[in-house]
């Protein structure tokens, strides 16, 4: 309680400034990019770009995951409900809350689904108990298969290289590691591929000289 004071006067100061940021943006980028000289401007801009996309691409897989998430839900739920496990209602909004909270590494729907099929076990309900353990195996073990490949086809990344970034991400910072350094990894694709770094056209040339030689042998 004490808390919410502050909080609303970071949030409101977080909006006036977006918008005086957005009737100014021309101003500021023209300031910021008079520091550098004529030839970097181009890159600098071109990595701004880069940074957007990624973040976009990064940003639709992980909306598809939730709608993945959101439908398993609600299937797995009206179909408990048509069995006659679950008496309940609220479907959609449930489907909807735990698919808003998969999306936050530090939580998953175990933390919807697990403490809920725990109580269901506890007040004897173990038709919904089982139904609801059995939904969140499901739920995750399609979230490890999806995710990786999902946010690969983003950028035309290997799967391999998705995962690796997720794994070792989660190692070195946590949670939101798995989030952070494959965004890292997305970005710096999409930067060789716009050539803000590396020297994408001349490794492609020395590919096809290559290429070239070992046809004519």
């Amino acid at each position: 309680v004490k808390g919410i004071p502050s909080l609303f006067l970071t949030f409101l100061v977080t909006v006036v400034s977006c918008v005086f940021m957005t009737s100014d943006y021309e101003i500021i980028k023209n300031m910021i990019l008079g520091f550098f000289r004529v030839e970097n401007r181009d890159k600098i801009i071109n990595t701004k770009r880069t940074i957007t996309k990624g973040v976009s691409k990064l940003f639709k897989a992980y909306a598809t995951i939730m709608l993945i998430t959101f439908l398993e839900m609600f299937i797995g739920l009206s179909f408990m409900k048509l069995i006659g496990v679950y008496k309940g209602g609220y479907i959609a909004i449930i489907a909807f809350v735990t698919c808003i909270v998969d999306i936050i590494p530090v939580l998953g729907t175990g933390t919807v689904l697990i403490p809920w099929a725990v109580y269901s076990f506890i007040t004897g309900n173990v038709g919904l108990g089982i139904g609801l353990v059995v939904m969140y195996a499901v739920v995750t073990v399609l979230r490890q298969i999806i995710e990786p490949k999902l946010v690969a086809n983003q950028v035309g990344l290997p799967a391999i290289v998705t995962i690796a970034a997720m794994f070792l991400g989660a190692r070195l910072f946590g949670a939101f590691g798995i989030i952070l350094l494959p965004l890292t990894v997305i970005i710096l694709k999409l930067m060789y591929d716009e050539g803000v770094i590396g020297n994408k056209a001349l490794v492609e040339q020395e590919n096809a000289k290559t290429d070239l030689a070992e046809t004519g042998e």
